[in-house]
This record gives structure tokens, sequence and C-alpha cells, in this order.
């Protein structure tokens, strides 16, 4: 039995180790006998205030994760206390457990009106002190341990965010560019969550041709858009191949699932044009078709393959040209996944002379998966 009793005891010394509680009470006595308790269950720091003056320094210095608060006290009471903590903001979710002579409802109800978590009378029972002071600890610490882990999440996804921030073309690059290639380029990127999996590039590969690839990387949020950089790793390693746009998309497949184990997996749409013909070479796979309009009509690129990754794709890459005052669409299935119609039918009626065409062309309201629009219109002498 000792052996069983000490066992426990060491469990709790570890699990409340680094918890920190005060003890907020006028009478010595009191005092002793609650850290008395507290070191029994394993408590790792306890501070002692008489007062609530001598507390409130206290709290906002060391931030506890409990407070055990009586009520009748000198100069600041166990009411004026719970009024000043409860008035700041940091102290919100702070748990308050108080420890009082009053027996009366009306003074137990007037404790929780101004922010006890918990109230226990005193002559105390000290197997339901012990029972309610580890409970309280216990959720005190699971928040703690929760809002440092959003913390840290957070940070991550800031630290995320700008790295795809520096790699998504700026408006000003894409103007520059677009200018240089005689086209009028409108772009549209919406995560689904604060980040995404979607990413697209745009580079000139010379004074001819032009490159766009579009990346929809698997998952959402954090982890689909740390799969993007990964992926956008591998886009830049292989660029100068997006010459020929299916071989580009082969090499991408062939290394994903080299470097992951079959972790990784991305649809893509690769096009390089030509300002001089006109011509489009494209290819693609696991991602939605790209849409070209010509003279009205509405036509789907057909490509095909499974999501790169997979280590068996084998694409060819097709050609079409881009006439003046044709357009082309490209986009991730975030765009058709939350659309009432299909995508050619919603092109067919759009203004095509939008000013910001991929804009015009965004659903209202919530989105269901990450969404990128890409529209490249060549422009005709008329100034489409």
């Amino acid at each position: 039995m000792l052996i069983n009793g000490s066992s426990f005891q060491d469990d709790m010394k570890s699990e409340f180790s680094r918890a920190h509680i005060v003890i907020v009470d006028d009478d010595p006595t009191n005092r002793v006998l609650l850290r008395n308790v507290c070191e029994k269950i394993g408590i790792g720091i306890i501070d002692e205030a008489e007062d609530g003056i001598v507390a409130l320094e206290l709290i906002t210095r060391f931030q506890p994760d409990l407070i055990l608060l009586d009520i009748r006290m000198p100069r600041m009471d166990g009411f004026e206390l719970m009024r000043h903590l409860r008035a700041n903001p940091n102290f919100d979710s702070l748990s308050i457990l108080v420890q009082t002579g009053l027996q009366s409802e009306d003074d137990r109800v007037h404790c929780f009106n101004l922010g006890a978590t918990d109230v226990v009378s005193r002559p105390f029972h000290l197997s339901e002190l012990r029972a309610r002071i580890t409970a309280h600890l216990r959720s005190a610490i699971s928040a703690r341990v929760l809002f440092d882990f959003r913390n840290r999440i957070q940070a991550h996804i800031e630290i995320t965010h700008s790295f795809l921030d520096a790699i998504l073309p700026t408006p000003e690059s894409t103007e520059a560019l677009a200018t240089d290639f005689g086209l009028r380029l409108s772009s549209l990127y919406r995560p689904h969550d604060e980040i995404g999996g979607d990413l697209w590039s745009l580079r000139a590969l010379d004074d001819d041709h032009l490159s766009l690839v579009l990346v929809d990387a698997s998952a959402h949020g954090l982890a689909g858009a740390i799969n993007a950089l990964r992926v956008d790793c591998l886009v830049q390693e292989y660029h100068s191949e997006l010459r020929d746009p299916g071989m580009f998309l082969n090499k991408l497949d062939e290394a994903m699932a080299k470097i992951s184990f079959g972790q990784l997996f991305a649809g893509a749409v690769a096009i390089t044009f030509n300002k001089v013909t006109g011509q489009v070479n494209y290819a693609g796979s696991g991602i939605p078709y790209p849409i070209l309009i010509n003279n009205g009509f509405v036509t789907e690129l057909k490509t095909r393959g499974l999501p790169l990754g997979s280590g068996v794709v084998s694409l060819t890459t097709a050609t079409t040209m881009l006439g003046e005052g044709d357009t082309l669409v490209l986009y991730s299935d975030g765009w058709s996944e939350s659309i009432s119609e299909e995508p050619a039918q919603i092109l067919a009626k759009a203004n095509l002379r939008s000013p910001n065409l991929a804009e015009s062309l965004a659903p209202d309201g919530t989105i269901i998966d990450d969404l990128t629009l890409i529209t490249l219109q060549r422009r005709s002498p008329h100034g489409l």
C-alpha cells in the first residue's frame, strides 16, 4: 500500500510540477493549511498574498494557473479583486476557486456573478478541496496547452504565408509580363482556410515565350500550403523543361513519387504561349481542363492523367492557338466546385471585357475548396 501511495503521489507531482497557484487569504493559519494541501497535490509553484492588492501584483506579474481566493480581507477584498481581474482581458480565462466562510446563497451567487469559477465553503472537507483544486488545475493546464498549441500553429501559418506571398506573382510583375506578351491577364486566389494548397507561377522563357503553371496540391490549410511549397521547389528545378509542358509534368510526377513515398500529390496544368504566332502548348494532369473561348465558342482543352505524385503519369504536349481577342481560362477545382453551373456555361455568358475578369467570375459566399482562377486574353487591335 505504501508503494502504491508513493507512486500515486509521484504521478501527481509530475502532472502539476509546473503548475502555479496563488493563495489569497489574510489568515495565516488558512494559508498554511492551503499550502499543505497544494504541496501534497504536487503543485510546483505556490505563492501567497494576505490581501487583494498584493495578490493583484503577483497575478499580473506571473499569470498563474489557479487562484485560491478568500473573500473577507483588508484593503482589497475578494469581491473587488475579482472585479479587477475580470475587467482585464488577459485574465478572462483565469480559474478562480473561492474558499470562504460565507454561507448564504446570495453570497455564493454574488461570487459567481463576479467571475468565480467555483466556490467551496469553510470548514473544508479536505478530500473535496483536493478534488476541486485538481480538477480546476487540469482544466487550466489543458487550456494553456491548447492556447500555446494554437499560437505555434498560427506562427507556422504566418511563416508559410510569407513563403507563399514571396512565390505567387505580384500584380506588378503580372502586369509587366502580360504587357510584354500582348496579353490581358487577371487572376484570383482565394484559399478555403487561412492559407491553402493552390499555387501558380508566371515566367518568361525568352523574349517570345511565356510560361504559366497552376498547381493544386493535396490537402487544405497548412498541410496543403506546405505541400504546394514542396511542389514549387520541383517546379523551379524543372522549369527549363517547360517548352514541352507534357515532359515538364512527367518529370514533376516522377520526382514527387520518389521523394514523397506516396505522400504528396497534386493536380497541375502547364502552358507556354508564343506571342509571335499565338501558339499555346499545354498539358495537364489531375486538374480541370483549361477552357478556350474563341469568337463566342467555348471549348474545353482535354487533358488526361492521374494526379502528379503517382509515378505513372505519361503525358504528351497538346497545341492550340490563342487568336487576337481569344480568352484562355485555367482554374483549380475550387472554382468548379463552388459554382452552380458548369464552368463552360458560365464562361459562355460572361462579359469578357470585364476590367478584372477573374474577379467577376468568382462565386459569392463560402467556397468549399481552395480556388485559383487565371484568365489570359490576347489583345486585339481593337483593344481587348
